[in-house]
């Protein structure tokens, strides 16, 4: 996940937010605001709520960051490679590149979230006992106090992405030896508890409780697809494991002048290719850009002949590229979801290849056909 916002760095990982974390700020500082604080600690003016809630969400947030940070400082430590920490609606996500070398170490990095959740929630409970003559701070701790607790709690629920699916799927590595059969197996428990929590949420939402009802039904949702998403990576991941960029490239490339009208293209250039996408060139021969067909075709007609292709090309810098010994698997954890556009392959730079998620698909067709549909079993 892209943020919105980045914050800065901290330990050397990037930390920002996205734009959803505003909504859950505001909705935090009005709970405890208008309704805990005052419920709990009644006669204080209503600034002082307001103040003491924006500082909660602020602290409920910084331990968010804790949670995440933990996960990606014993990732790190283990050999992968950190993007950096989004904080966002249902908490955080940590970017990490590459897979755990074991399911121990797995189960490690799972682990120390819910760990660090209870941890602060220990922290948190005992300060509050420590302040007990400031009601206002007092209480706002053991709030804190709870939400940690709950948080923990949360995420060891075993279904993808929370901690307890990738706990549970790191037993199920250790027990058959495969990482792809680990996840596929947490996924399928992940998949009931989502389905529990689909059902329980219309439950509410028929009683009366609607908005329970519809938040445990949409985390419930979300559960279920985070949980198809991880299986889909992992099987990718697998299946192009160690395989080369160079495997999946058209190649040779055809790239056309960038000083041609869109109506020259279309007419004598584009019927005579396949492609559905062109690098583009200057004069000197020098990429400038990239066009792609179904861009140009919905140009207006009375405007093919007087646009010309370097009006309509993406700018070269834009255009995200590889090598053709990098790893593929590698390649698409790096690019995320920029990899629904095209990708130019340099070797020395020499344009070589070009790579679309229309090869990529090709191949892992070819690859799932000849494991014989092992990777599930």
């Amino acid at each position: 996940m892209t943020p919105t916002i980045r914050l800065g760095r901290l330990f050397g990982i990037d930390i920002g937010f996205n734009w959803s974390l505003v909504f859950i700020f505001v909705l935090i500082a009005w709970t405890l605001a208008t309704g805990v604080l005052p419920q709990d600690v009644p006669g204080q003016g209503a600034g002082a709520y307001w103040v003491a809630g924006a500082a909660g969400a602020i602290v409920f947030y910084a331990c968010l960051l804790a949670h995440e940070l933990s996960h990606a400082l014993v990732a790190r430590r283990n050999g992968m490679k950190v993007a950096g920490i989004t904080l966002w609606l249902f908490g955080g996500v940590s970017q990490l590149e590459g897979e755990p070398k074991s399911a121990g170490a797995e189960a490690l990095i799972a682990g120390v979230g819910p760990l660090t959740s209870f941890a602060i929630a220990l922290i948190a409970l005992g300060m509050a006992l420590a302040t007990s003559a400031n009601a206002l701070v007092s209480d706002l701790l053991g709030w804190l106090a709870f939400v940690n607790l709950a948080l923990g709690l949360f995420n060891l629920v075993p279904a993808f992405p929370l901690d307890g699916g990738r706990l549970l799927s790191s037993v199920f590595w250790w027990r058959s030896g495969s990482r792809l059969r680990g996840v596929h197996t947490a996924v399928r428990v992940g998949r009931l508890f989502a389905f529990l929590m689909i059902a329980i949420g219309l439950l509410e939402l028929f009683t009366g409780a609607v908005v329970d009802g519809i938040w445990i039904a949409f985390i419930g949702w979300f559960l279920l697809s985070a949980g198809s998403s991880e299986e889909a990576g992992t099987t990718i991941k697998t299946l192009l494991k160690s395989v080369p960029v160079s495997a999946a490239m058209t190649s040779p490339v055809v790239t056309v002048p960038d000083w041609l009208t869109i109506g020259q293209f279309l007419e004598s250039v584009a019927p005579q290719h396949r492609f559905t996408t062109y690098p583009v060139h200057d004069p000197s021969g020098k990429l400038t850009g990239m066009v792609r067909l179904s861009d140009l075709i919905r140009v207006q007609s009375d405007e093919r002949d007087r646009k010309r292709l370097s009006d309509s090309a993406r700018p070269i810098s834009q255009v995200p590229v590889t090598r053709p010994g990098e790893d593929l698997a590698a390649l698409i954890e790096r690019l995320g979801t920029a990899f629904d556009q095209r990708v130019l392959v340099f070797d020395q730079d020499q344009l070589v290849g070009i790579v679309s998620p229309a090869d990529v698909a090709r191949l892992l067709a070819v690859r799932q056909s000849l494991s014989g549909g092992a990777t599930h079993s």
